[in-house]
């Protein structure tokens, strides 16, 4: 079961190479549209799989790799083939990125990397700079067409936000006090209502001002069978449990009951509720356009055309949503009108938030720079709200979202065999 597991785990998600040598004839392994795959591109990440897999055993069925990697390869080419169309362009600096990361993760400088890299058999390292710029392409092509499938309605953000957000206050700790009247079976019914009499009386004093301790002493003096306790913690979960199940939205200071138990009354004083405060957040409802410095396109480059088209909407050249769909380079959003959802300010740096404070509702902004490049932002709405709602609710968005991501990509997939010319020769 390791072994299989572990197959699946590397032809998944290992590096996949590209050989430097020159290409001798070969039988062909697949035809993908006007691509080829050759037998010697299989053997080769075999042979890699076999090596770095050469303590397991493999009791699989005949040819289980090479029809694995050969579906790998098929996939890829396709994923690749979409990228053309797209005009996907991977810079140099963003293939450095991962280089820096590779060796970051390996505890290793990037030169220690490369050397390793080239004392390797089985490619070199420009073989693997290449690798991982087509690596990039397929997952920037990937992100863009995957995303644009996934659709999340505010009713199942709402479902799923209302479940984590009961069973959160479910997890609240509370700090508690209790005055407790005692019963017996023995006693009379008469009795019974002198009691009951008593704690109602007393949770209206209660209610109305009166010292929880002091009244405690007071009613103690009269009547010793009254117990108490004081300053404890426990669990939202276990009071509902124990006492009701009406408890949703209990507050500091708080006076609950009388609750008849088997065994008496109860009268509880709530006295602290654990990260409970409010913390009042503002948040933004933008769309964006945005333009980015490349290898291509320098800094200069990209300011002024951002200016430029900022120019454009205000003097009505063309709209804000005609400068998403056609200028902007956010391939995540601008096929959503730009669409960034809810943001909170604490997403920003304090002169972006300066500049989104001011925007009134559908106004939008001059270029804004960020690490990321220049912004026109557009204001569609502005709240406040209560930051622990706030982040319950995206946290249920992104537990949708890489739900919902994982079965659009299979379609996704599937879709572009449906639409291509593959044949695996035998």
């Amino acid at each position: 079961m390791k072994a299989y597991i572990f197959i699946i785990l590397y032809i998944f998600n290992c590096t996949f190479y590209v050989c430097a040598e020159d290409l001798k004839i070969d039988q062909i392994r697949a035809i993908v549209n006007d691509q080829v795959i050759l037998n010697s591109d299989v053997n080769k990440l075999v042979s890699l799989l076999e090596k770095k897999g050469k303590n397991f055993q493999i009791p699989l069925k005949n040819n289980f790799l090479e029809d694995k990697i050969t579906e790998k390869l098929i996939i890829d080419a396709l994923i690749l083939e979409e990228s053309k169309k797209l005009n996907i362009i991977v810079t140099k600096e963003q293939v450095n990125n991962v280089i820096r990361d590779i060796a970051l993760k390996k505890n290793i400088s990037v030169n220690q990397l490369k050397h390793q890299i080239e004392i390797n058999d089985n490619f070199s390292y420009q073989d693997y700079l290449e690798n991982i710029k087509k690596l990039l392409k397929i997952k920037f092509v990937e992100n863009y067409e995957v995303s644009k499938r996934v659709n999340i309605s505010d009713n199942e953000v709402n479902f799923l936000f209302k479940k984590i957000i009961k069973k959160n206050k479910y997890l609240k700790k509370i700090n508690l006090s209790y005055i407790f009247l005692p019963l017996s079976n023995k006693k009379s019914s008469i009795f019974f209502e002198n009691y009951k009499q008593l704690v109602e009386d007393m949770v209206k004093k209660l209610k109305s001002g009166c010292n929880f301790n002091k009244l405690y002493e007071e009613y103690k003096k009269n009547n010793t069978d009254f117990l108490a306790k004081k300053n404890f913690w426990t669990h939202l979960f276990h009071l509902k449990k124990k006492f009701s199940n009406s408890f949703n939205n209990i507050k500091k200071s708080q006076i609950l009951g009388p609750f008849l138990r088997h065994n008496g009354f109860y009268i509880l004083k709530i006295n602290d509720i654990i990260n409970n405060e409010e913390n009042i957040i503002t948040e933004f409802y933008v769309q964006h356009c945005l333009i980015k410095p490349s290898v291509l396109f320098s800094e200069l480059a990209a300011k002024n055309s951002v200016f430029n088209i900022y120019k454009n909407i205000k003097n009505g050249i063309y709209s804000f949503d005609y400068a998403v769909k056609n200028f902007s380079q956010d391939i995540y959003s601008s096929n959503k009108k730009g669409n960034l959802g809810w943001i909170s300010k604490e997403f920003f740096n304090k002169n972006f938030t300066k500049k989104l404070l001011y925007l009134k509702q559908n106004e939008i902004s001059e270029p804004i720079k960020s690490k990321l490049g220049w912004h026109i932002i557009k204001i569609l709405k502005k709240r406040k709200i209560d930051k622990f709602y706030s982040l319950k609710r995206n946290y249920a968005y992104n537990i949708l979202f890489t739900q919902k991501i994982l079965s659009e990509k299979q379609n996704w997939i599937q879709d572009l065999k449906n639409s291509s010319y593959i044949k695996i020769i035998e």
